[in-house]
């Protein structure tokens, strides 16, 4: 009696607070329930050049993940137009990368990428999705 009110509160407490479960049996059939939020890795790089290849020094670039939110603070590009994000979210089906020029605010391009998890076998967690690396070449027409 006492296991089947523990997964009803567990399941009630899930359902209330959007978290989601997973259940494990551990010793004695007893039912362990984990509560969180799934999250991936997300490592982002690329380029931005203009229309001539010139590397773009300054843009301005957000990379939006889940219901297109953004996953980070904006990345300005280097010297050679390439900029890089290493960080972790709630995972995606896909990435959007919009480009801003240095002197404007007006997103100028945007490119979207399908994700694919890869697994990190070094990580065992519940929640874990998996890692997703992106590498993309963006040119601001």
């Amino acid at each position: 009696m006492r296991k089947k009110i523990n997964i009803l509160l567990g399941g009630l407490i899930a359902l209330i607070s959007g978290c989601s479960t997973q259940n494990k049996v551990a010793k004695n059939n007893e039912v362990v329930a984990l509560y969180g939020v799934p999250y991936a890795t997300y490592e982002v790089s690329g380029k931005v050049t203009d229309g001539d290849n010139t590397p773009l020094e300054g843009a301005k670039v957000l990379v939006k993940g889940y219901k297109n939110q953004v996953i980070s603070d904006t990345i300005v590009t280097n010297k050679e137009g390439e900029f890089m994000l290493n960080k972790s979210a709630f995972p995606a089906e896909t990435i959007n990368i919009v480009v801003f020029e240095p002197n404007n605010q007006v997103p100028t391009d945007s490119v979207q990428h399908k994700v694919q998890y890869e697994k990190n076998q070094q990580i065992e967690r519940s929640f874990y999705r998996g890692e997703c690396k992106i590498e993309t070449k963006i040119k601001v027409k």
